[in-house]
C-alpha cells in the first residue's frame, strides 16, 4: 500500500480512547445545555412519583441548579449506582424499548451531570429513613466520594448541580454568554411540564420554579396548584385571560399503517393505529388567535416533544381560516408505544412516528373546522 494513503502497514495507531475521556465526551452529547440538564432532574422526580416538585435557579442556572422533591427517594443499596452510565431501574431489555412509559430510560442524565458540572450532590430520605436524610457527593466519574453526610430531610431527594459546563471551557463561557436566553428556553420548557406531565403523573404534581440572581432577590418564575386540569395550569402559567377564545382539543381517528411497518411489526398486512389528540387549541375565528407560534406545546403519550411537522400541520389548517394568526395549542398525541420510537436523540426530544405521513394527513382532514370533531 503506498505511503500518505492514511492506512498503516504496520504496528497500528488505532487505540481505544481512555475511559474518563469517553465519559466526558458523551455526557457532552446527552446535557447539551441548561433546559436538558433541568428536565432531566424533573422527569427523575416524576418518575419517583413525587406530588411537589421545586425548581431552584440560583443566577440563572450559572451558579447552580437544585432540583426538591417528595417523591420516593433513594434505597441505600441504590446509592453507588444512581450516577454510573446506563444504570436504570426501567429497563431489563432492548425490547423493554417498546413499552416503556417512563420519562428516564437511559441511565444517562446524574452520569452526565456528574461529568459535566463542579459539582453534584445529592439529598434523599426514603419513607423509612424520614426524618433523616443522606447527603451523597458525587465524583466526576459517577462515582461516590462521600456518603457520610446527614442533614434533616422528609421523604424524597433533593440534586444540586453546581457550575454547570465548567469543565468544557467553551460551553460554559457560551452559557455565561447568553445565560438569561437559556434560562428563558428553560423556563418555557418547564412550561410544558407543567401544562401535561404535571396534571397527568402522580394524580396532580405542583411545580414551583425560582431565580435568584447573583446579589438579588428570590423571585418565583413558574408556580402550578398540582390540579389536573390544563386549563387551570393555563391559568397558573399565563393568568386567566390566556384562556379567552381557547376550545378544548378531543380527537380521535385512525391512521393507516404503512407496509412496511406492519411489516416491522410482524401485523398481517396493513392496519389501522388508533390516535388520540387531547388539550387545547384557540378558536378558528377571526382575530381569536395569536401573533407568534410561542405557545404551541406538543406530547406523545405525555412526553413533551418537538414534532416540526406535526405543528406545521396544525398552523397550515388554521392559517388558511385566520390567515394573519397562529393558534395557542396543547395537544397530547395517545397512541399505542409500538407506533413511535422514542429513543432516537439523547435529550429524548425527537422521536419518531411511524407511518407519520399518514398521521399528518388524518390529522390535518380531522382538525378542519369543518369536522364535527372540532369546535369552531
Amino acid at each position: 500500500m503506498a505511503p500518505g494513503n492514511g492506512i498503516q502497514t504496520s504496528g497500528s495507531n488505532i487505540k481505544a480512547i481512555e475511559g474518563s475521556s469517553v465519559h466526558q465526551i458523551t455526557s457532552g452529547q446527552v446535557v447539551i445545555d441548561l433546559q436538558t440538564a433541568v428536565k432531566e432532574l424533573v422527569e427523575n422526580s416524576l418518575d419517583a412519583g413525587a406530588t411537589n416538585i421545586e425548581v431552584r435557579f440560583k443566577d440563572y442556572g450559572l451558579k447552580s441548579i437544585e432540583v426538591v422533591d417528595n417523591g420516593t427517594g433513594i434505597a441505600p443499596e441504590d446509592y453507588d449506582s444512581i450516577a454510573l452510565k446506563h444504570h436504570t431501574s426501567k429497563l431489563t431489555s432492548f425490547e423493554d424499548l417498546t413499552t416503556v412509559t417512563t420519562f428516564g430510560f437511559r441511565g444517562e442524565a446524574l452520569s452526565s451531570l456528574c461529568a459535566l458540572s463542579d459539582s453534584l450532590t445529592v439529598t434523599t430520605a426514603t419513607a423509612q429513613q424520614s426524618p433523616m436524610g443522606t447527603v451523597i457527593e458525587m465524583a466526576p466519574s459517577g462515582t461516590i466520594k462521600s456518603r457520610s453526610g446527614k442533614v434533616a430531610r422528609q421523604r424524597g431527594t433533593t440534586i444540586c448541580v453546581s457550575g454547570l459546563f465548567t469543565p468544557l471551557a467553551v460551553r460554559r463561557k457560551e452559557f455565561e454568554r447568553n445565560a438569561k436566553r437559556e434560562f428563558g428556553k428553560a423556563l418555557n420548557l418547564l412550561s410544558a411540564y407543567a401544562l401535561v406531565p404535571c396534571t397527568h403523573e402522580n394524580k396532580g404534581v405542583r411545580l414551583q420554579v425560582s431565580n435568584q440572581p447573583n446579589g438579588g432577590r428570590k423571585t418565583v418564575q413558574l408556580k402550578t396548584d398540582g390540579s389536573t386540569s390544563i386549563n387551570a395550569s393555563v391559568t397558573a402559567l399565563w393568568g386567566p385571560k390566556s384562556l379567552e377564545n381557547v376550545v378544548d382539543l378531543d380527537l380521535q381517528f385512525l391512521v393507516d399503517m404503512d407496509r412496511t411497518v406492519a411489516r416491522r411489526l410482524k401485523d398481517s398486512g396493513e392496519g389501522d393505529t388508533e390516535v388520540k389528540v387531547k388539550g387545547l387549541i384557540s378558536s378558528f375565528a377571526v382575530g381569536c388567535g395569536r401573533t407568534g407560534t410561542d405557545r404551541q406545546f406538543f406530547f406523545i403519550n405525555g412526553r413533551p416533544c418537538s414534532p416540526s411537522r406535526v405543528q406545521k400541520a396544525f398552523n397550515e389548517v388554521y392559517r388558511s381560516f385566520n390567515t394573519n394568526q397562529s393558534p395557542f395549542i396543547v395537544a397530547n398525541f395517545i397512541l399505542p408505544t409500538n407506533a413511535c420510537d422514542i429513543n432516537v436523540s439523547p435529550d429524548k426530544r425527537t422521536i419518531f412516528l411511524h407511518s407519520e405521513n399518514n398521521l399528518i394527513q388524518a390529522l390535518k382532514v380531522i382538525c378542519h373546522p369543518s369536522h364535527s370533531q372540532l369546535p369552531s
